[in-house]
């Protein structure tokens, strides 16, 4: 006889649950994923809530085909921290208050509840020096919170998948490119289209001439500004296609499910609550 599948197992996405069966999967070490992203310019080719998207389905699809733990992957907040690209229309960005408070409070209702992990999956450049001062606070106070950017575990696989000149992921780039190409196949033709004419941009875009280099070298943090005007992407976007888009999609998600189970059996130390 087949055994029977609980309830809470036949789907990973949280707001589909019952509050019965999200008991159900806490009690039995269900790990909670949040997405975040941000909704902003990407450059004239691509949607600008081209990082939320990203972060949430792959952040899903790895979900299932992690076998244990369950994995649960919250409703995406949407918004992030984009002051940044804020000269363009379609930008939508939180303060940073506003984005710690949002992080902090979900955090704080799982915890709340009897959920001992929360996994952030991170797909926004500028949300990765707040989420490192979030979740060092948070588990400093005794919750177990951490964050990974989507496409890390996977890093070495799709390096060897990527085209174009640059080697890495830029903004709007052909990583990103190639990803909404394979996770849009509607609006292939459409983004196709759009990229053929778009000549590499390698130089990024936080200086108005070339001394911005040697302070970067040096060690220099400072906010990549996509003033009005500015081409909006960094990389090579006109080299991307549907196969390496969809090549570099399945090393993602292969490996943040593998993330996900290392994530959820590691004895991760926190501080006094």
């Amino acid at each position: 006889m087949n055994e029977t599948i609980p309830d809470w197992r036949r789907t990973n996405d949280w707001g589909a649950l019952t509050r019965a069966e999200i008991a159900a999967a806490r009690d039995a070490g269900a790990l909670v994923v949040l997405s975040v992203g941000a909704v902003e310019q990407h450059g004239d080719h691509l949607p600008v809530d081209t990082d939320s998207v990203s972060a949430y389905r792959v952040a899903m699809l790895a979900a299932r085909r992690c076998a244990q733990p369950h994995v649960l992957v919250l409703p995406p907040p949407g918004f992030g921290f984009s002051p940044h690209h804020r000269a363009w229309p379609g930008t939508i960005s939180l303060s940073l208050p506003t984005f710690t408070g949002l992080i902090t409070d979900v955090a704080e209702s799982l915890h709340r509840t009897g959920f001992r992990r929360l996994l952030i999956v991170n797909g926004h450049g500028g949300n990765i020096g707040p989420l490192t001062a979030i979740c060092t606070a948070l588990a400093s106070r005794g919750l177990a919170v951490g964050f990974v950017n989507y496409f890390d575990p996977g890093r070495a696989q799709w390096l060897e998948d990527l085209p174009g000149a640059l080697r890495g992921i830029g903004h709007a780039c052909a990583f990103e490119t190639g990803l909404q190409l394979a996770l849009r196949p509607r609006e292939t033709s459409r983004i196709a289209e759009r990229i053929a004419a778009m000549p590499p941009r390698l130089a990024p875009s936080y200086a108005d001439d070339a001394g911005g280099d040697g302070l970067k070298q040096a060690g220099l943090v400072w906010a990549a500004i996509f003033t009005a005007g500015d081409i909006g992407y960094v990389g090579d976007p006109a080299a991307a296609d549907f196969a390496s888009g969809k090549a570099m999609l399945r090393h993602s998600v292969a490996a943040l499910a593998r993330f996900y189970a290392a994530f959820a059996a590691a004895g991760l130390r926190v501080g006094a609550p």
